[in-house]
């Protein structure tokens, strides 16, 4: 919980000064951090390094400078990255990565989902349920799609916290539950 709330406000940081120069520069930012949380994310062996003990912070930083130079990082990003070698907050890199692309979805009036149905569904389909879904929340929706036999039909949306479920799993479960109650 500590964790989440110091990457918030590092995140938050970077993006008060991002917001400042527009969403260009914002989207750069997201791009460079994204870039090197994936990187400390895939290589176990690069995560390691980041929360060793046994590299100094000025050996830390210069690593997370030698990758952001290799995504072509700005001086903003490199600024901050040194910074966070400097509190020795690296390893929250990934989390405070995942803050800044939420707080730019925000920004932008994006929602990130995941539509999970019994069957694939045909792209003209896909297409309809985003449609639908951004007339009823007034957001543009950018959704992943999943396949789950489990739910029998209907569908399950998770966006965020929020999962609404409209599956036959779940109604059949509810009409379980009336009958046991007596309904």
């Amino acid at each position: 919980m500590i964790g989440n709330a110091v990457s918030k406000r590092y995140a938050n940081a970077l993006f008060s000064i991002g917001k400042d120069k527009g969403d260009t520069e914002l989207a750069k930012y997201a791009s460079s951090l994204t870039a090197l949380a994936n990187a400390i994310e895939d290589n176990p062996n690069l995560k390691e390094l980041i929360v060793s003990p046994v590299l100094t912070e000025e050996e830390k930083k210069n690593l997370t400078l030698s990758l952001l130079n290799l995504v072509h990082a700005g001086d903003i990003e490199k600024k901050f990255c040194s910074l966070l070698a400097d509190k020795g907050r690296l390893s929250l890199l990934p989390a405070i990565a995942s803050d800044f692309n939420t707080m730019l979805d925000d920004a932008r009036g994006i929602s990130r989902g995941l539509v999970v149905t019994a069957i694939e569904l045909e792209n003209e389909r896909e297409t309809e349920i985003v449609s639908q879904l951004e007339k009823q929340t007034g957001r543009k929706l950018e959704l992943a799609y999943s396949v789950n036999p489990q739910i029998l039909g209907g569908i399950v949306l998770k966006i965020g916290d929020i999962v609404y479920d409209a599956s036959l799993r779940a109604q059949l479960d509810n009409l379980r539950e009336s009958i046991k109650r007596g309904e």
